[in-house]
């Protein structure tokens, strides 16, 4: 699949699962700051795959990390800009159509990232004792992120080929 085929694939997921968020409560009704993030992170999940090779989208994919370091320097968010540099590396360390093509990738990468960052950010409270109060702080309404990382990176999946919704074996019975 191209670059262009991800991207409306990831643009289509990210509409879609945006909608659907919303209409089931899960995303605040006219919050489009939110439905922004949600949806760019969907098509971001859908395009991180394909980083792992020399492009153009790779060329303007770091373009657009060097902006976000410096502005989450300039202000200040270190933690937001550390996780945005260990994402950043991450389609480089294999080669092209290594683990990011790995079809239990989009779920345990984001989920191990994602716990681990949300741990690093609600540490201080662990320290105090286990609580539900800790659980909810912990999430803290971004597993709708999380959630969007996995869709997208699915999605691309999906349309690479890794599977199959219908099988073509007609001589079975």
């Amino acid at each position: 699949m191209t670059f262009r085929g991800h991207l409306i694939g990831g643009v289509l997921a990210g509409i879609g699962l945006t909608a659907a968020a919303t209409r089931l409560g899960y995303l605040p009704a006219q919050d489009y700051q939110t439905w922004g993030w949600m949806f760019g992170t969907t098509v971001a999940g859908s395009l991180f795959p394909d980083l792992d090779t020399s492009s153009v989208p790779q060329r303007w994919f770091f373009r657009l990390v060097f902006a976000a370091l410096l502005y989450l320097g300039w202000t200040e968010d270190y933690e937001r800009a550390t996780l945005v540099g260990v994402l950043a590396v991450l389609p480089l360390l294999d080669h092209h159509r290594g683990w990011t093509h790995w079809k239990v990738s989009p779920l345990l990468v984001p989920l191990v990232l994602g716990t681990v960052f949300e741990y690093w950010r609600a540490r201080h409270a662990w320290f105090s004792g286990f609580s539900w109060e800790n659980v909810r702080q912990l999430l803290g309404g971004r597993v709708i992120y999380l959630v969007a990382c996995i869709v997208g990176w699915y999605t691309h999946l999906l349309l690479d080929g890794h599977f199959k919704l219908v099988t073509a074996d007609r001589n079975h019975h």
